[in-house]
């Protein structure tokens, strides 16, 4: 019996028993997000915090980006290991995680600018 690796053997296999083959998503596809804003600004912040530092992500509309804001900070949360939410219209991280929150988002495909010092 033959060994499958990957999708395309798995599109293969699909395809030999009756399947039509559907083309297979890669990652250069993702490269511009499909529902949400381009451009999205990453600052840090302590005002009104009693000195703890947070990570904002700004841009989101909170009428139109709502629902992707939400997912968008519980994906960031999970991959920075922190607390935080969506509020105002901005993601906040708890803790300073500028430069991998921005990474993140620039391979989801967003346009990145960093705000502020």
């Amino acid at each position: 019996m033959k060994k499958l690796k990957g999708l395309d053997a798995l599109a293969d296999l699909h395809q030999a028993m009756g399947g039509e083959r559907a083309a297979l998503p890669t990652e250069q596809e993702g490269a511009v997000p499909a529902v949400g804003p381009v451009l999205l600004y990453v600052s840090r912040d302590k005002k009104a915090r009693k000195g703890k530092e947070v990570t904002l992500v700004e841009g989101f509309d909170a009428d139109q980006h709502a629902e992707v804001a939400v997912e968008t900070a519980r994906s960031l949360k999970a991959h920075c290991g922190v607390g935080g939410g969506w509020k105002n219209g901005a993601i906040l991280l708890q803790g300073d995680h500028r430069d991998r929150v921005a990474q993140w988002l620039r391979n989801k495909g967003y346009t990145v600018k960093h705000k502020g010092g």
